[in-house]
C-alpha cells in the first residue's frame, strides 16, 4: 500500500490541476468573449466619421485631358469613441465626375487616431497622384465637363476604400471600409479654370461597418 501511495497522490495532483486549467481556460475565454462584446465596434456607433469641409479646383484645361487640373479636398477623420484607438491604413482615393468617371487620385498617408480626436487632411488630387497608370477620360466625358466648365459648376465625388485598425489593450478589430461620399456642387471663377467651395455645413460621408 506504501508504495502505491505516491503514485496515487501524483495522479491526484495532476488532475486537480488539469480540472484547475480548464477552470481558468474557461474564465479567460467567458472573459475575453464579454470584453470584446461590450468593446468591439458597433454598426449603430461606428467610430470612424468622415466629414468633407471644402473642395477648391484649379487649372482645368480639358484640351490636356485634365492632365494638369488640380483638385484639393479638405477631409476631416474623427474618432467618436471614448476607449478605441484607431490606425487607418495609407490609401490611394479617386475623384468621380458625377459619380461613376474616374478622373484623378491622391495618396493619403496613414494615420493614427486616439480616442475622441480628430485630424483634419487635405487630399491632393492630381496626375502626380496616379502614378504611371491614369484614369482614362472619355471624350463625351470631356466634353460634358467642358460644357459644365462653359455653365459655370461642376459636380465631383470622393470615393475611398479604407482598413481601419480599432484597438483596446489587446483587443482588436480589422475593417474594410467603403465611405459613401455626397455629390460635391461647385462654382468656378469664369475663364480662369478655377473654383471652389467651402461648406456651411460639412459634407458627411456614411460609413457603413
Amino acid at each position: 500500500m506504501a508504495n502505491g501511495e505516491p503514485k496515487s497522490y501524483s495522479s491526484n495532483l495532476q488532475l486537480a490541476l488539469t480540472i484547475l486549467g480548464t477552470v481558468t481556460g474557461m474564465i479567460i475565454l467567458i472573459i475575453g468573449v464579454t470584453m470584446a462584446s461590450r468593446y468591439a465596434p458597433k454598426p449603430q456607433q461606428q467610430p470612424l466619421i468622415l466629414k468633407i469641409h471644402s473642395i477648391t479646383m484649379s487649372g482645368l484645361n480639358v484640351s490636356c485631358f485634365l492632365t494638369e487640373t488640380r483638385w484639393n479636398v479638405t477631409v476631416l477623420f474623427a474618432n467618436r469613441n471614448s476607449m478605441l484607438e484607431m490606425s487607418i491604413h495609407g490609401f490611394e482615393s479617386s475623384l468621380y465626375y458625377n459619380y461613376s468617371n474616374p478622373i484623378s487620385c491622391a495618396v493619403v498617408e496613414a494615420m493614427h487616431l486616439g480616442p475622441k480626436k480628430q485630424r483634419l487632411v487635405e487630399m491632393q488630387f492630381n496626375s502626380a497622384q496616379c502614378g504611371e497608370q491614369q484614369p482614362y477620360v472619355d471624350d463625351w466625358v470631356l466634353e460634358r465637363i467642358r460644357k459644365d466648365e462653359i455653365k459655370g459648376e461642376m459636380s465631383f465625388v470622393v470615393g475611398m476604400k479604407l482598413r481601419v485598425s480599432y484597438r483596446t489593450g489587446i483587443l482588436g478589430w480589422d475593417y474594410d471600409l467603403n465611405p459613401h461620399c455626397p455629390k460635391l456642387d461647385m462654382q468656378l471663377v469664369p475663364s480662369t479654370g478655377n473654383g471652389g467651395i467651402i461648406f456651411d455645413h460639412p459634407k458627411i460621408c456614411l460609413v457603413p461597418l
